[in-house]
């Protein structure tokens, strides 16, 4: 595989042509570039084989450099977090209600009139269910048929709760309306996102309400104000887009 690939373990692996002039030969070489990530995150990366959120943390944890520049998402102290071990164990196993890997994707939008494009360089991160097996009914109406996933939020969500979930890359772009985001105009498919941008999906996506001890008072307060006693678990998309848009309901 040619550039640049993340592996297991938070392996940073960069394949380059390299010629050797006494030997006459020529060749793709994988070099190992872990310890010196800084220098690549403007690369598109590749995950070789199964990535897990714990391998950005793995190699925020050997490159001092890339803990300076997330440095505001707080990685230095979501990296402190994640060493808490306090990690929750992920077995795979079908669960209507759980989480199979979360997915970074890009949200685009595009106006109908100038045809200029919006949200180009921001990759996202969600939650993605598993595939359902039955219909999820919900006071006697249809939420959920069988076959299809539900999206989970996972702001506020500890790193530990995190850790084991599987990361993967979603290359399907479905560009929506500016002016009406139920509306797809186009359907399209992207290259890899640069190391910098899943870096910072991540990263973003934890530190929204803060550092650690930021978003864990925030939960409170949202405990508080909405008598809700699951918000610092991953819990539905729409339900927190709900929950959000009504501030006054108690």
């Amino acid at each position: 595989m040619k550039g640049l690939s993340l592996k297991s373990g938070g392996e940073l692996a960069y394949v380059r042509w390299v010629e050797d002039e006494e030997a006459g030969t020529a060749a793709y070489v994988a070099c190992d570039v872990t310890g010196s990530a800084a220098g690549y995150l403007m690369e598109p990366v590749c995950f070789e084989g199964d990535i897990q959120v714990r391998d950005l943390f793995s190699l925020l944890d050997c490159n001092p450099a890339l803990v300076d520049v997330f440095s505001r998402a707080h990685a230095a102290e979501y990296l402190q977090e994640s060493k808490k071990g306090d990690a929750r164990a992920y077995t795979g196993e079908y669960d209507p209600n759980g989480i199979e890997y979360l997915e970074l994707f890009y949200d685009w939008k595009k106006d109908p009139v100038t045809g200029e494009l919006s949200g180009v360089h921001k990759l996202w991160v969600t939650g993605i269910g598993y595939e359902l097996r039955d219909d999820i009914v919900e006071d006697g109406y249809l939420r959920y048929a069988a076959g299809s996933r539900i999206g989970w939020a996972i702001k506020f969500s500890p790193v530990g709760h995190l850790l084991n979930y599987p990361l993967r890359f979603n290359p399907q772009v479905d560009v929506v309306d500016n002016d009406d985001v139920t509306r797809t105009i186009e359907t399209v498919r992207v290259p890899p996102p640069t190391l910098g941008q899943v870096i910072h999906a991540v990263m973003w996506e934890l530190s929204w309400g803060g550092n650690p001890q930021e978003t864990e008072v925030f939960v409170e307060t949202l405990h508080t104000a909405f008598d809700e006693a699951n918000l610092s678990e991953p819990r539905r998309a729409q339900d927190l887009i709900d929950l959000l848009a009504k501030p006054d309901e108690k």
